[in-house]
Formats: C-alpha cells, sequence, structure tokens
C-alpha cells in the first residue's frame, strides 16, 4: 500500500477505510472524516509548510 500525501485528510483519518479499496481516491475533505490523532490539525499544517518549502526551492 502507497502511503497517502500529507495534504489529503485521508492520512488522518480512521473513518471510512476507504484507503483499502483498489479503487481509493484521497480527498482534501470529506464528510465522514474522523480525527485518528487528537492534534492533527497541526500535524498536517506543519506537514504542508515543510512541503511547500520544498517546492519554492525548486522553483528557483
Amino acid at each position: 500500500m502507497e502511503q497517502i500525501d500529507a495534504k489529503y485528510v485521508c492520512k488522518y483519518c480512521i473513518g471510512c477505510n476507504a484507503e483499502e479499496g483498489d479503487n481509493f481516491i484521497p480527498r482534501y475533505n470529506c464528510k465522514d472524516f474522523v480525527p485518528g490523532y487528537e492534534n492533527w490539525a497541526e500535524l498536517r499544517r506543519k506537514e504542508l509548510k515543510k512541503n511547500g518549502n520544498k517546492q519554492q526551492e525548486k522553483r528557483s
């Protein structure tokens, strides 16, 4: 199974287990989201900020 990118809320969810299916499509937002971490929003922000800096470095 491939790791889910931090930009998708699915990485921090334990709600629907859709990622176990063959036709899984990650989502930015989900009505069935159930946080799997107490501080999921903070973790996601840090990861997005870290990844955003990498993309800016590539552009230079």
